[in-house]
């Protein structure tokens, strides 16, 4: 993976994790995170809490889910998106506009 797509991985992670310890938690969710239009929300079946949990397990190793994500989780996962896109220029305007950053 290139250079210029781990440092957008990184802005992204670090705009997450508001508290700088290094994991990104419901907590740090609140403020930055926007869940306002998720449809379990609205249809009022998830709580805000509910739908930062639910985003939060996207990016955690599978039956080692903890509510937390560390920078090797977020990015493993990112890994994995960039391995599906052949541009870095797509990929910086795809996190750009995913993380508003």
């Amino acid at each position: 993976m290139s250079g210029t797509r781990k440092q957008m991985i990184s802005d992204a992670f670090n705009k997450l994790d508001r508290t700088k310890d290094g994991e990104i938690t419901v907590e740090d969710l609140k403020g930055v995170y926007k869940c306002n239009k998720h449809p379990k929300f609205l249809n009022g079946e998830y709580t805000e809490d509910d739908v930062f949990r639910e985003f939060l397990k996207t990016f955690e190793t599978p039956n080692d889910a903890d509510g937390t994500v560390t920078k090797d989780e977020f990015l493993n996962y990112y890994s994995g998106v960039s391995a599906s896109i052949d541009n870095d220029a797509y990929f910086v305007l795809m996190m750009k506009n995913a993380y508003n950053i």
